[in-house]
């Protein structure tokens, strides 16, 4: 695509319309937080525009999702102070007889406890539908740190899943 194309404020709107919802998500799963995923995507795409204007990126869609693990990263410590307060201040569902909701609660506060890595590693793999080489290519790390990541992931939800619902069986 020429730069004068590639630099079009319609060609960058289109850009920003194909990848904001993959963004956002991504972005919340690793955030837990929906107004902090808004802020996180905000700024990616703000960040992404001069390179955008100079045609230094290849793959757009790999360069949006990799910002927005780096933004998280770099930010995560005082994330980590808000999460706690948001999954301390999270009201348990009034109903639990609407099982699905309860399963999706039940599962996002699961994700929330892991470390950002796996969770960042599951959300890619599992509900971002990446391959374990194209997770490891976003991540910046090796299929095999992908796998173990997401190895040890799931098994910590487990874990946590099964605590939760002995828990709520009591």
């Amino acid at each position: 695509m020429p730069v004068a194309d590639v630099a079009a404020p319609a060609a960058f709107a289109d850009l920003f319309e194909s990848q904001r919802r993959r963004a956002l998500r991504l972005a919340y799963l690793l955030t837990g937080d929906h107004d902090m995923a808004e802020e996180v995507v905000a700024e990616v795409f703000v960040r992404l525009y001069p390179r955008w204007q100079q045609s230094k990126i290849d793959d757009p869609g790999a360069y949006v999702r990799r910002a927005v693990i780096n933004y998280v990263n770099s930010a995560f410590r005082r994330l980590e102070v808000r999460r706690r307060h948001d999954r301390a201040s999270v009201p348990r569902l009034a109903d639990p007889a609407d099982a699905g909701v309860a399963d999706r609660d039940a599962v996002q506060r699961a994700l929330l406890v892991l470390p950002v890595r796996q969770r960042a590693a599951i959300a890619l793999r599992f509900l971002d539908d990446l391959s374990e080489a194209e997770t490891a290519d976003a991540l910046g790390v090796s299929v095999g740190t992908v796998k173990s990541q997401v190895s040890r992931g799931l098994d910590r939800l487990r874990e946590l899943l099964d605590a939760n619902q002995e828990g709520d069986a009591q």
